[in-house]
């Protein structure tokens, strides 16, 4: 479980790293006539739950024959409206000069966005990270009925069925251990946070 977890939680970190900049890139660099249409549908996205998307994800899945895999895990969630919509704006902050002078200086849009824009955006790229790691640590529900192979299982699912099955001592100790990394990327990350707040203000 512990190594799912961190193979997952790892996917996952990468994941939001890549397709949510580069959705919230190009809708913030190029000037598409439906820009206002694809965020309304983003905001649409956040109106829902997980808990009302689980059945339709699942039998599409199913369909794919992705079920127990850690594809199953990573895709529902490769790209996030609320992140791209943060990230948007976050991206529409940036000075327009900058990117004019990297152009006249003969950089690419690949050059612009991995090297200018990615480095600009530190803070809110370690807050998108924090949010995806917490969100796949803490994946309960949807990991235990995506993967019902206990091969497959992720450290919240197996905490549960150690609870249905051992004492209640080796229950609050695997709990004291499963809140250790949280803590751990808390403290590690803690400036990081304190800056994705003081910088956009």
């Amino acid at each position: 479980a512990l190594v799912n977890t961190v193979i997952y939680c790892g996917l996952a970190v990468l994941a939001a790293l890549i397709v949510n900049p580069m959705a919230a890139y190009a809708l913030s660099r190029f000037q598409l006539p439906s820009t206002y249409k694809i965020l309304l549908f983003l905001m649409v996205t956040m109106a829902f739950p997980p808990m009302v998307t689980q059945i339709p994800v699942f039998l599409t899945l199913r369909n794919f024959n992705l079920l127990n895999t850690f594809w199953a895990l990573i895709l529902p969630g490769l790209a996030n409206g609320y992140l791209i919509f943060i990230l948007k704006g976050f991206f529409d902050s940036q000075p327009k000069e900058l990117y004019e002078c990297a152009e006249l200086d003969g950089a690419n849009q690949w050059v612009l966005f991995w090297h200018l824009t990615m480095n600009l955006s530190k803070p809110v790229l370690a807050y998108i990270a924090l949010m995806a790691f917490t969100a796949a640590y803490s994946n309960f529900m949807f990991a235990l009925l995506i993967c019902q192979d206990e091969r497959m299982w992720t450290l919240m699912p197996t905490l549960y069925q150690l609870q249905l099955r051992s004492h209640m001592g080796i229950t609050f100790a695997s709990l004291i251990i499963a809140a250790i990394p949280t803590f751990g990327v808390f403290l590690f990350a803690q400036n990081i946070i304190m800056r994705g707040i003081v910088v956009p203000v």
